[in-house]
This record gives C-alpha cells, structure tokens and sequence, in this order.
C-alpha cells in the first residue's frame, strides 16, 4: 500500500469529492499518531525506523496553524528554570511547569486571576509576520507537495477560553458571572475571528477551508448544558463564520471529542458542515448520523479507537469497519479515528487499513 506519484496527486481530488458529495475514486481516511505507536509500527512492518505510517499508507487530511496566542512575542520564552522543569510564558496570558521529557504542562500562575484582570486581556496583532514564520510556510508546502488537503486552523472559543481562565473558573463564570463572560468571549471572538482571517490570507487556504478544534465534551455529555451554549457560543460563532464565509472561506470542519451530539444541531445552525472525530463509543454513529443529516454534514472520523481497535479482533474490526467504507461511496464521509496511540496495535491498524484499499475502491 505504498504510496506513489499518482496517488499523491489525487489524495486531494479524493477529498475535495467527498465533501462535495461526490463518490470518490478511493475512500479518503485521517487520523494522527502519538506515543511510541509509530517506532512499534515501523518494528512490526519491518520498515526503517525513520518511516512514518503516513509515508506507507499515505495521508488525505490534517490542519495548519499559526501562533494564535494572545501575547506571540512572549510565547515560548522560558522565564527560569526549577530542576528538571523549565517555567514558561505559553503567550495565553499563563505561565506553565514542564518536565523537558514530556509533552505534558502545569498551570502554575494566569494573568486574568480575577474578572477585573480583563483589561490585561489585549491581544497582540493577528498580522504580525512572527505568527507565520519560515516553519509555517515550509510545512505548509511540505503538505501540498504531497497531496494533502490542508485546512487552516484556529482554537475555539471554550478551549482558548480556559486556556486563558481556567476550566473551572470558566465553566463557573458561565453559570453565575455572565456579564464578564459575554465581555470575555467577545474580546476572544474578535481574536480567533482575525487570526482565522490572516492564516487562510496566509496559508492561501480558499480551496478547502478552516476547522475550528474546540474540546467541549466528555465521554457521555457536553461540559456544559445547551443553555450556556446557546447564550455565549452560538451567536458568537454565528458571527465568525458569516465573517469568514464573506471574506471566501468555504466550508467549516469542527473537531471535538466527546459526545457532542446534544450540541449537533445547534453546531450546525452555526455553519459548521464537516464533523470529526465522531466517536461511536460515545454514541455519535455514522449509519444514524447519515441518515439524519444526509447531505447536510460532512462526517469525519466515525471509527472506534477506544474499545474495537485496542481489543485488536479481526472479524470486530471487519464488521465495524466494513459498513462505515459502503457508507463512503457517495460520498460525504472521511473515515478515520480521533487518534492512533499505544493501546492499537500496529498489526490491527495495518488489518484496518487493508480493509480500507481492499474495500474503498469504488472505481
């Protein structure tokens, strides 16, 4: 299943058909690695240790960004270090605790401890040319170069939010302080809304459009009820992509894990039209998804990462898998996982994605 010049070339036709419902030539699948799950790939297909599962299988779909942070000319800086720890300023107003061996961070001061600390909260310029530097552009092409639909990336507004406040400061705030919420949200709306503007200018992004990643919800529920999602969210996300959608964007991914389902329709009234990751363990199905929405949303994801991939049984996989590929040939569906971790298999994601060539050629 090694890649080659022709299907470079087409990785992009493939997913441009499927969002515009239109049956592909071949099934357009996404998902990222993380852990040590690419090296133990690379041991078990005997490949060079340097190989990267999206070099064999070939990669249809990510996203791009730049340095959407509050503060960029601060971003990264590291303000001294405590033994093993560096102590940054992460340019969202906070400063972080991390172990140079891990990805991991500690939260260990904000500048908007209290809500009068809201005047402190002015971001730095969205056009500022250290947002995209040569790492951005050289990405970039990288990714074009070989065929992947690229889309433009910004954080959302809950996520950047509590990056900024806190969860649970915030998600208090949005129950009992509403007037500094709605001044809170506003000032961050107007930031990702310009940020989502200078990186599509940027990144030369019209052709295929913008995903907004917002983790909202756990496993079983949104963290919050649609209530607070219809008074600080929707009109606020209402407005950002009408803004968008004016200045040529065309069409708008939102990514989220969980179980965002209570939110759908109202995520939808916003003018979000693909969805990822859709996970299935927490009841977003794409058969039902399907037949509900039609041609309304384009679904993104849809396969289990968290119970059939890691039990790693091949007639499950098969079974799951197979109707969710037949589900693709008109269309409207990337199939793919929220991630890829040490807890798959490398030789059930390899029997996964055999069923993808062997079944997702519809030509």
């Amino acid at each position: 299943m090694n890649m080659n010049e022709q299907t470079i070339d087409s990785n992009f036709k493939q997913v441009l058909k499927a969002v515009n419902f239109e049956t592909p030539d071949r099934l357009p699948f996404c998902g990222h690695f993380w852990g040590d799950f690419p090296q133990n790939w690379c041991k078990y297909m005997g490949l060079p240790e340097n190989t990267h599962p999206d070099d064999y299988y070939g990669r249809y779909l990510c996203e791009h960004l730049g340095n959407e942070t509050l503060f960029p000319s601060r971003s990264g800086q590291v303000i001294r270090t405590e033994g093993e720890y560096d102590i940054i300023d992460d340019g969202w107003g906070r400063l972080i605790r991390r172990s140079r061996d891990v990805y991991f961070s500690e939260t260990i001061d904000r500048v908007l401890k209290n809500h009068r600390d809201l005047d402190k909260i002015v971001p730095e310029p969205a056009n500022l040319d250290l947002r995209f530097d040569e790492n951005f552009y050289r990405h970039l092409q990288n990714l074009r170069d070989r065929g992947v639909f690229v889309l433009a990336k910004i954080g959302g507004l809950y996520c950047r939010g509590q990056f900024i406040r806190g969860e649970e400061d915030l998600l208090m705030d949005m129950m009992l302080e509403k007037k500094f919420c709605h001044e809170f949200f506003d000032i961050l709306a107007e930031h990702l809304t310009a940020m989502a503007l200078e990186t599509l200018k940027r990144g030369d992004f019209w052709n295929t459009g913008l995903i907004v990643c917002d983790d909202m919800a756990g496993g079983t529920a949104p963290n919050f009820g649609p209530d607070i999602f219809a008074e600080f969210l929707l009109p606020r996300y209402k407005k950002m992509l009408a803004t968008l959608r004016q200045a040529g964007c065309p069409r708008f991914f939102f990514h989220s894990d969980g179980c965002i389902g209570p939110l759908l329709d109202m995520l939808i009234e916003a003018g979000f039209e693909a969805f990822n990751p859709l996970e299935p363990a927490c009841g977003l199905d794409l058969p039902s998804l399907s037949a509900k929405y039609g041609k309304k949303i384009i679904l993104c994801g849809g396969v289990c990462n968290t119970r059939i991939l890691p039990r790693g049984d091949k007639k499950e996989i098969e079974a799951h898998v197979r109707p969710l590929i037949e589900l693709g040939r008109e269309g409207g569906i990337i199939l793919g996982l929220a991630s890829i971790g040490d807890d798959v298999s490398p030789e059930a994601y390899d029997f996964y994605m055999s069923l993808i060539k062997k079944y997702g050629n519809y030509n």
